[in-house]
């Protein structure tokens, strides 16, 4: 069995400080890039909500033999606790490498203030003020896969959130927009799987440049 090595580093840097009590924050639209990083197998940095990750994947690797299972691949994964954006750049690293993969992921951070307002991609303040705050993420076929909740919230309230959390990462599935606050240029346009969609077809385009070049000599 081979196995694919993958070793995340957070780069937590928020950009322009904290805003002050009475600044509201419009989260810009999330950016990424792959295969940035030289002596790495696969690569990706995830930038979103002033926080910027770098990941890292190597591979394959012999397992050793107490954890090999003959005739399987594995990925084992190195990352730091529990956020979207850790998520999100794991994913775009394992793709940046080219492994077939039988599904992709997305997924975001959603904030539920005092007045029980929904906001999506919050800045640290309004995550240090929320009454609650939730993960989740949606496989690329739609179902919920993760879904970390902390703080005081009811079931009606939760399922706001699961609504906002999947419209915010699979796009307007021709539902409403029940957001209180104002987020990204994603919505409307894929959700985040538009933006991870997009930036694979830009590495696709790329990578095939040199064998459009080739052809061309060759005819």
């Amino acid at each position: 069995m081979l196995v694919w090595q993958g070793i995340y580093t957070a780069l937590i840097e928020e950009r322009g400080g904290i805003p002050s009590s009475g600044e509201m924050t419009v989260p810009k639209a999330p950016n990424a890039l792959l295969s940035n990083l030289e002596r790495a197998d696969g690569s990706a940095t995830y930038i979103c909500n002033g926080y910027s990750v770098i990941g890292a994947v190597n591979g394959p690797i012999e397992v050793q033999r107490r954890d090999e299972l003959p005739e399987e691949a594995a990925i084992d994964v190195v990352n730091l606790p529990i956020l979207p954006a850790l998520l999100q750049t794991s994913i775009l690293a394992l793709l940046s490498t080219s492994l077939p993969l039988c599904m992709t992921l997305t997924s975001t951070v959603v904030a539920v203030t005092k007045a029980k307002s929904i906001v999506q991609g919050p800045s640290t303040q309004q995550l240090q003020k929320a009454d609650s705050v939730h993960v989740l993420a949606f496989s690329s076929q739609g179902d919920l896969i993760v879904a970390e909740s902390e703080g005081d919230f009811d079931i009606d309230i939760w399922e706001r959130v699961f609504e906002e959390g999947k419209r915010r990462c699979r796009g307007n599935e021709g539902g409403g927009d029940d957001s209180d606050e104002m987020g990204t240029d994603t919505e409307g346009k894929g959700g985040l799987e538009g933006v991870l969609m997009d930036v694979v077809g830009k590495k696709v385009t790329k990578d095939q440049k040199w064998k459009e070049g080739l052809s061309g000599k060759l005819v």
